[in-house]
């Protein structure tokens, strides 16, 4: 049933305006516990094409959000539920790609006239289908909101999977419908005048009243959103799909329980012809792909991959099992998916040995009588845990191969000797990665591979590079080739270099421009890495490169360099970089435009301001927006010259602004910030201080609510590197393993963040040398109470508390959270969440010891806490779970046992089964409270909390689970 959105245009006056002007304001309250759940965020923003319309989803941390939908040109608004958000996916520490935050899908159809959004269920109705013990299946599903602009006229979709807006298309929708398999075959075509309707007839009365289990499928639906009758059309067992960027043409495969059904169809959106197959018959058929002309469609059919052209009737196979140049033992894998070179000649292939089939039940055989046992083998390229990790992925792993489409002839680029293969746009070069002479060293040092020139029409090698930096990793090397495939740029040794391709010959383009390219600040025993990048021009005739402030313009055919910003960041000590501003077609555009003026972001090193410079021609940046806050470009809309940015401080929301590109009179047009007129809060600024050797270096001060330079307040430390550059940043209240800056200062708290530098080799001492400085400078300004002063911090930040509570009794309290205590003993350790050996992390990056264990094992006592734990004064909480997977949890039980052996007060908390840092929301919202009450009983005089003073018994830990429910909802 349609629905009309609720307007909430500017000019309603609103309930808390009234009592505003009725001179009623509520005094403002610290912030609580209670308050994280409904604490809402902006995400998803998005702009119509036209840029009058903007959209974004208000999500609180718990609960049911919004969709937000604003008419910029008159500020009025539309609201309705999109439900609760699930809980974020967990995913290991080290996890190379981790899924993006969950959100709204939000899309606007081309000719500006409807948006569509993702919704999920609301929480009251998840909670009860979990109360009543629902199966999978049957648990509330994700849905679809379909709005018409401009009225608010709203549609609501059930059991939506997903959806599809063409880009270019005008008012067509594709969405993926689940629903119950039909008891007997139903038309592979139906058409309805309303969602939902006649469904029931249409499948058979599948479903009703039924004593059977249910089964789902999945429907695709075609909407021409115009259509308020007959705009709709249904294919049933539709297992993916794709519309096409002009919305002209819709393509999905069938998986149907009756085979002969199966295939891959296209049909006309705007006719109603049935369905044209593509292949059609027995198997299964995926991996279905436009070319970038959308001229040419391919996909996999079981073990061959097919082409369709619009010239042709019918797919071709193009690579089979016969096809000459697949290398024997290897089949074409639906693992991986297909997709063309960007002229759209060439068809790239995956291809991999034969999945092994699996052992029918009665063959396996019982646990009981199997052996399972690992080898640890001194000579493997990988030691068991990584292999374990990475087991999915090797199963899972294909290599690329290259079809020539008018040559019919198909080259393996990839093989196992050779993983990855880099390819120009035309697929004529690659450039292969090979790690293998190099992986033993990913233990103790940094990941490396071999470089290969690849011929696409032979799969020739030629050794181009060798030992190069890579995975990622500090130092590592970046190899990007240019568009039209005649260079790439890489960074390897302290400098970039300029490769030609397919000649292969390297020289140094950054050497000689007079400034470092390096991170000349780094202070681990690692390679310095670079200041990165900004990619090839458009007309691949240059490329961007960041030295510490300014960037270069680097050019190929060997005209000098050119400084964009003129130096003028050096001199100032502000840092530019490149902001991309242009309405970007993925499709078409391949780099940045060298023939439009540079905007950049800019942020001052000294005092944290930024804002927006642009360079036109060749003269001196200009400053296009500045302030005392973090300026960050959000989105611009695509076919009009409107913007969005967003500004925060610690004390201000980073509310969505309108502008242009020239970043003139931004206006706010969301208003998130609304949420904090409730609630007491902090300031931010940057203080100055020297290390014990003379070292300037910044501190991050944030000082509490209605701050009173003669009063003395408590204040709590909170350390890991450098921090000082978070100063503006708006910080939301939730909970989690660490204090939160704006909870803490709400309620009576300093807050200090100090920068660390390190001496190799020292990383303890190096700590200590910059930590007590700063807290004495804050000290020395009169609002401090020096009896009451705590420190925080997890994982490195963790460590270093951990050592200096055994060097000096400054702190009243102190929390570490999965600490390091016995560098001796963690050398060897295992990072579970990769499988990586820990040795790499002292060797050459984060712990900055240097030499291993065994040619300096002095330095790794000297800088163990346990070895000096007698000396400890400072009440302790330590926070390790037991399934860390990046720092093992035993190192936390051997400095809690030290600790313990030599009578000093700590207390170790292990949240059964959580990961490096607490992930599930009901253990965050636990130890931030207690956490909380550790520090407000030693540096506030508040009641020692009950699990301090008696404990948790083990028998006891259902009932305390219990008791802390109630607390957490009171606090």
């Amino acid at each position: 049933m349609a629905a009309r959105f609720r307007s909430l245009a500017p000019r309603v006056l609103t309930l808390s305006v009234l009592c505003a002007v009725l001179g009623f304001a509520q005094a403002k309250r610290p912030i609580l516990h209670k308050d994280f759940d409904a604490w809402r965020s902006i995400t998803g923003q998005t702009l119509s094409r036209d840029g009058k319309y903007l959209a974004y989803a208000y999500m609180p941390q718990d609960g049911d959000g919004d969709l937000v939908v604003r008419e910029l040109a008159t500020g009025k608004e539309w609201r309705q539920s999109v439900g609760a958000l699930p809980p974020p996916a967990i995913v290991p520490v080290d996890v190379e790609t981790p899924p993006p935050p969950r959100t709204v899908k939000i899309g606007f159809t081309s000719d500006g006239q409807y948006l569509v959004a993702q919704t999920y269920p609301a929480k009251a109705a998840t909670e009860a289908a979990k109360k009543a013990k629902k199966k999978a299946e049957e648990m509330p599903k994700q849905g679809l909101l379909i709005l018409k602009l401009g009225s608010g006229d709203a549609v609501r979709v059930e059991s939506v999977k997903s959806f599809q807006v063409p880009e270019k298309g005008g008012p067509w929708l594709a969405y993926l419908k689940e629903a119950a398999v039909a008891a007997k075959p139903t038309d592979a075509v139906k058409t309805t005048e309303q969602d939902g309707e006649g469904e029931d007839q249409a499948r058979g009365g599948a479903g009703r009243g039924a004593a059977s289990k249910k089964e789902y499928g999945t429907d695709l639906v075609l909407r021409n959103l115009t259509k308020a009758e007959g705009g709709e059309r249904t294919f049933a067992n539709a297992s993916e799909y794709t519309i096409a960027r002009d919305g002209k043409t819709l393509v999905y495969a069938v998986s149907s329980k009756k085979e002969e059904e199966n295939g891959v169809f296209a049909v006309a959106t705007g006719t109603d012809g049935a369905p044209a197959a593509l292949a059609s018959g027995k198997g299964k058929y995926s991996k279905v792909v436009w070319s970038r002309e959308q001229d040419k469609l391919a996909f996999l059919f079981e073990k061959t991959a097919l082409v369709w052209d619009g010239s042709a009737g019918k797919a071709v196979e193009v690579v089979n099992a016969q096809t000459a140049g697949l290398p024997a033992g290897m089949v074409v894998s639906d693992k991986g998916g297909v997709s063309f070179s960007r002229d759209g000649k060439r068809l790239y292939v995956p291809v991999a040995a034969p999945p092994k089939a699996e052992k029918p039940a009665e063959e396996a055989g019982s646990t009981e009588d199997k052996v399972l046992m690992d080898l640890w083998r001194w000579n493997d390229d990988m030691v068991q845990p990584m292999q374990k990790v990475r087991a999915t992925q090797e199963r899972n792993r294909t290599y690329r191969g290259v079809y020539d489409i008018a040559a019919k002839k198909y080259v393996q680029l990839a093989t196992p000797a050779m993983q990855t293969v880099l390819t120009t746009d035309d697929g004529l070069l690659g450039l292969g990665l090979d790690d293998r002479p190099w992986r033993r060293m990913i233990d103790y040092d940094s990941s490396y591979q071999d470089v290969y020139l690849v011929d696409g029409n032979s799969g020739q090698r030629k050794l181009m590079l060798r030992q190069l930096p890579g995975g990622g990793g500090p130092g590592g090397g970046v190899l990007q080739i240019a568009p039209d495939g005649r260079h790439a740029f890489y960074y390897n040794a302290k400098a970039w270099h300029l490769m030609t391709l397919p000649e292969g010959a390297s020289k140094n383009v950054s050497s000689s421009l007079g400034v470092a390219f390096y991170d000349e600040e780094d202070d681990t025993p690692n390679p310095p890495g670079s200041y990165g990048h900004s990619g090839w021009a458009k007309d691949s005739q240059s490329f961007f490169l960041n030295d510490q402030y300014d960037v270069w313009q680097v050019f190929t055919d060997g005209r000098p360099a050119r400084n964009l910003t003129s130096g003028d960041g050096r001199k100032s000590k502000i840092q530019f970089r490149l902001q991309r501003v242009d309405a970007v077609d993925e499709t078409e555009d391949r780099g940045v435009d060298a023939t439009k003026p540079f905007t950049f972001r800019a942020e001052s090193e000294e005092t944290r301001e930024s804002g927006f410079y642009r360079v036109a021609g060749t003269g001196a940046p200009q400053r296009l927006l500045w302030g005392a806050k973090n300026y960050r470009f959000a989105t611009r809309a695509k076919d009009a010259d409107v913007v969005l940015i967003t500004a925060s401080r610690f004390d201000e929301f980073p509310d969505l602004q309108l502008t242009n590109t020239s970043f003139a009179s931004p206006k706010k047009v969301s208003n998130g910030g609304a949420q904090m007129e409730g609630f007491l809060w902090g300031q931010g600024e940057l203080v100055s201080f020297k290390n014990t050797d003379g070292v300037p270096l910044r501190a991050a001060l944030y000082k509490p609510a209605n701050f009173d330079p003669k009063k003395k307040y408590p204040m709590i430390v909170y350390i890991y590197e450098k921090l000082s550059q978070g100063v503006h940043a708006f910080v939301e209240p939730r909970p989690g393993h660490s204090i939160n800056f704006s909870q803490y200062t709400s309620q009576g708290y300093v807050i200090l963040t100090p920068d660390i530098v390190y001496s190799v080799g020292h990383p303890g001492p190096s700590a200590l040398k910059c930590v007590l400085p700063a807290i004495q400078s804050v000290v020395d300004l009169g609002f401090i109470d020096e009896k009451r002063i705590g420190i925080q911090g997890h994982s490195w930040g963790g460590y270093q508390i951990a050592y200096m509570v055994t060097q000096t009794n400054r702190f009243r309290a102190a929390e570490a959270g999965a600490p390091v205590g016995n560098m001796t003993s963690a050398y060897s350790g295992i990072r579970w969440g990769s499988g990586m050996p820990r040795q790499f992390q002292y060797e050459k990056t984060q712990s900055r010891i240097g030499p291993s264990l065994y040619d300096n094992p002095l330095l790794y006592i000297e800088n163990s806490p346990i070895f000096q734990v007698k000396r400890v004064q400072t009440p302790m909480l330590i926070l390790h779970d037991d399934n860390d997977d990046a720092v093992p949890w035993y190192q936390g039980i051997e400095f809690f046992l030290a600790l313990r052996r030599t009578g000093k007060e700590a207390y170790l908390m292990n949240y059964n089964g959580e990961l490096h840092g607490l992930r599930r929301r009901p253990d965050q919202k636990d130890y931030a409270i207690r956490m909380q009450q550790f520090f407000d009983y030693f540096l506030k005089d508040a009641a020692k909390p009950e699990w301090m003073e008696k404990g948790i018994p083990f028998l006891e830990r259902e009932e305390e689970k219990e008791r802390f429910e109630k607390l957490t909802d009171q606090r």
